[in-house]
């Protein structure tokens, strides 16, 4: 008879522990996502088509002026990790961010590119990651 109570006690120990276990290494998972967040958008700023230098030039809409354009990066609106039901690939990432492009007009293009450049714009950019491996992947 006791070996019957001893069974269910045995199991609802591991369940606990399985959870527990669980519950621990979604939150590590999602520790290391926040260390990734921050080199992704740092490499972004680096290596990214980001800053003047990647400035374009085109016609305005009804071509009377001439308008460069480049784009920053903008805050980092929001993230989180989600469980998947992949054992290859167990959680994504979900990262949140804005573009901001700036914009001067001018009669030439050598006036336009001078300046000042101006708020025209925000875009809300939306990044899946996953994590593989124990690591999380660009």
């Amino acid at each position: 008879m006791k070996k019957f109570l001893i069974l269910p006690a045995v199991l609802i120990c591991l369940t606990a522990w399985e959870i527990h276990a669980w519950a621990l290494s979604e939150q590590k998972v999602a520790e290391a996502f926040g260390v990734f967040q921050k080199e992704w958008m740092d490499k972004l700023s680096r290596h990214g088509i980001y800053g003047p230098k990647h400035m374009t030039v085109r016609k305005s809409r009804d071509g009377s002026l001439v308008v460069a354009s480049y784009k920053e990066l903008g805050a980092v609106k929001g993230s989180r990790v989600k469980k998947t039901d992949s054992k290859a690939c167990p959680f994504v990432g979900v990262l949140h961010y804005e573009e901001i492009v700036f914009e001067s007009r001018g009669p030439t293009e050598q006036i336009a590119r001078k300046g000042p450049f101006r708020e025209a714009g925000r875009t809300n950019i939306t990044e899946i990651f996953r994590f593989a491996d124990g690591k999380w992947i660009y």
